[in-house]
C-alpha cells in the first residue's frame, strides 16, 4: 500500500456544545444491562446550523422511576403533553424520522471527543413539529411480553 502522509490532526466528528435540531435515524427497544429495565436506544443525527458538519449521537431512554424525568423531557421535546401519573407506552418504530431539539454537550471518552444529549428542549413556537402518531401517546398496555435480550455494548 502506498499513500502520501498528510500530517494533519484527526478530523473532529463532534459539534460544539449547544442547542441543535436532531433527527432520530434509528430507535430500538432493548433492555438495560445495568437495571434490567426496558429501554429505547436512540441514534440521532445532529447537524450544524450552516449544514457543513453533522454527527451521530446516541441516547438511551430507560423506563425506570429514576429516569422518568428524562423520558418526560423527551416527550415534551416531541411536542407531546405530559400528564403526571399517566402511564404511557412509547413505540420505538414511531420515533424514527422525528426531528426535535436537544442541548448537546461534549464529553471525552478514550481520548476522543463525542457529543451527548445534555437536555431535551421544548419545540420552538411555530416550528411545525408534526403531531405524534397516535401510538406515541397511547396509554400503556398491561404488563407484556418477555424482554428482549441485549447482546450489544450499551452503557446501561
Amino acid at each position: 500500500m502506498k499513500y502520501t502522509s498528510s500530517n494533519e490532526a484527526p478530523k473532529s466528528y463532534h459539534l460544539p456544545a449547544g442547542d441543535y435540531p436532531v433527527t432520530i435515524v434509528e430507535a430500538s427497544e432493548t433492555v438495560s444491562r445495568s437495571t434490567g429495565a426496558d429501554m429505547i436506544k436512540l441514534t440521532l443525527d445532529a447537524e450544524s446550523p450552516d449544514g457543513t458538519q453533522s454527527t451521530k449521537v446516541f441516547d438511551y431512554l430507560v423506563a425506570s422511576a429514576s429516569s422518568a424525568w428524562k423520558i418526560d423531557a423527551f416527550r415534551r421535546a416531541l411536542g407531546l403533553e405530559v400528564v403526571q401519573g399517566e402511564p404511557v407506552e412509547l413505540a420505538a418504530e414511531d420515533l424514527v424520522g422525528r426531528t426535535l431539539r436537544a442541548r448537546l454537550k461534549v464529553e471525552e471518552f478514550n481520548g476522543r471527543a463525542n457529543n451527548k444529549v445534555e437536555a431535551w428542549l421544548a419545540p420552538l413556537s411555530g416550528s411545525g413539529n408534526a403531531p405524534a402518531p397516535a401510538s406515541l401517546a397511547a396509554p400503556a398496555a398491561p404488563a407484556a411480553a418477555a424482554k428482549k435480550e441485549d447482546a450489544s455494548n450499551e452503557p446501561f
